[in-house]
């Protein structure tokens, strides 16, 4: 079950209870990270000294935002799409824990957030695949 973000969850309360606008993002970014990013964000995103190639990913895969996530049941959505990384080329395994999605490429705000299924290690060459459907969100 993924969380959401300390600042999503204040665009939210501000939307629905005071009528503050509240622009959605034209895209979102899933994020890797070797710990749990807490709602700030702040933790744990792979970083770029470990895995040079790393890079969010876009859910919609260059596609418009509608077609990145399934549409909700019961508050549940889901990646539409299989995500692909760039290979791996750190020099020392790499062990992933939790996914996040964010409103930028870089910087930006963090959205939601989750543990994966499992952890995942990855290695030297290895490939981290996403496939279609297997990250779910929902706000509660």
């Amino acid at each position: 079950m993924s969380a959401a973000s300390n600042y999503l969850e204040t665009q939210l309360v501000n939307l629905i209870f005071r009528g503050t606008a509240f622009t959605p993002p034209a895209k979102t970014y899933i994020a890797l990270h070797t710990a749990n990013p807490t709602e700030t964000g702040s933790a744990g995103e792979v970083p770029t000294s470990t895995w040079p190639s790393y890079a969010r990913q876009d859910a919609a895969k260059g596609g418009a935002q509608s077609s990145a996530w399934t549409a909700p049941s019961d508050g549940v959505s889901k990646n539409a799409l299989q995500l692909l990384y760039a290979m791996y080329d750190g020099a020392a395994p790499l062990t992933v824990t939790h996914f996040s999605v964010w409103d930028a490429v870089t910087g930006g705000n963090m959205l939601v957030y989750a543990p994966l299924a499992s952890a995942r290690t990855i290695n030297n060459g290895d490939v981290f695949v996403v496939d279609a459907q297997k990250l779910t969100v929902q706000v509660l």
